[in-house]
């Protein structure tokens, strides 16, 4: 009987000692592009679903139909016949955030950070590196990322319009 009250004294301890994670989301994420070659082909989706965590755990997802661009035909032929989102509906990363001890949560900052993990797009999921800040402003939290994809890594060919686009991240989180 000793153990076992040991045990359960012991369980509580371990349970006690650990720190919860706190979990930041967001439905109205944004995500833009402009192709790197052309300033004219450029969209935003401002309908991205994101957590941070403070852990250092970091997920996003879109639809891909929800890009908005300034001339329609130009959306069209973004869904049909490059990203083909019928068939790839959506986009999403799973990731950390590899130097999280540097972000005070409970400090008022802005601090810059490597984001790494899986983004999976057309099909297709790859490793990425990126580099970005995740700035405290009471109780929100605000990432913000810049990066360039080569659009032939996830089989998106679309040559005659971009080989490259430069994507921007930003995100407020409750």
């Amino acid at each position: 009987m000793t153990k076992l009250y040991l045990l359960l004294i012991g369980c509580l301890l371990s349970v006690a000692g650990l720190q919860a994670q706190k979990s930041y989301v967001t439905r109205n994420g944004q995500i833009s592009f402009v192709a790197l070659n052309d300033d004219d082909v450029s969209a935003i989706n401002n309908e991205v679903a994101s957590r941070i965590t403070s852990n250092g755990n970091i997920t996003f997802s879109l639809l891909i139909k929800s890009f908005f661009f300034q001339y329609a035909e130009m959306q069209d032929h973004f869904n049909t016949d490059y990203l083909q989102s019928n068939t790839y509906p959506r986009s999403d990363f799973k990731g950390t955030i590899t130097n999280i001890q540097t972000v005070n949560f409970s400090k008022n900052g802005i601090y810059p950070v490597t984001v790494q993990g899986n983004l999976t797009l057309h099909g297709v999921t790859k490793l990425i590196t990126v580099p970005g800040t995740i700035e405290v402003l009471g109780n929100k939290i605000i990432a913000k990322a810049k990066f360039t994809l080569v659009l032939s890594d996830f089989n998106i060919h679309a040559e005659r319009v971009a080989k490259k686009v430069a994507i921007q991240f930003n995100c407020t989180y409750q």
